[in-house]
């Protein structure tokens, strides 16, 4: 159910990230989910990597402040309200969201969503509950098409 995502610190400066995705490229690391959260100075890079141990290493070895957290990948229904859907299950709950983004695929007409949520282990049996659905991490990284992805239904 939990899915490594690879988070790292940037600079603010002109081609920071370019070198972080270049150095990911020399290690044929894939980025299967990338998202950037701008500050003043730095920015906070999250990334599913199809190889997050290899990507950990490399980049504290290059001199990159990264760390790995534990992330969920939650389904949607792709319309108006089934995000909202999904909120109001978390908040009902009481699972506090420390972020969310958008993945680039979906399945079957559902669209997938990457939730860093406080409480992982109230987060893990609100998921087994069937209430939600979620994609296990093997499933995002490993590079399948989502039509290809044999899931369950609960939404």
């Amino acid at each position: 159910m939990k899915i490594k995502q690879t988070s790292v610190v940037l600079e603010n400066t002109e081609g920071k990230l370019f070198e972080l995705t270049s150095l990911l490229h020399r290690f044929q690391i894939d980025i299967r989910s990338f998202f950037v959260n701008e500050e003043a100075e730095f920015s906070a890079v999250h990334m599913i990597l199809d190889k997050p141990d290899l990507a950990l290493k490399v980049l504290k070895e290059n001199g990159y402040l990264a760390r790995e957290v534990d992330v969920f990948a939650l389904k949607a229904e792709d319309r108006p309200g089934g995000l909202l859907k999904v909120l109001t299950i978390l908040k009902d709950h009481k699972l506090n969201i420390e972020y969310v983004y958008g993945f680039g695929e979906k399945h079957e007409g559902k669209a997938i969503f990457v939730f860093r949520i406080t409480d992982i282990d109230q987060a893990i049996k609100v998921i087994q509950s069937g209430l939600i659905e979620s994609l296990p991490h093997e499933r995002v990284v490993g590079g399948q098409s989502a039509s290809s992805w044999e899931l369950v239904e609960h939404l």
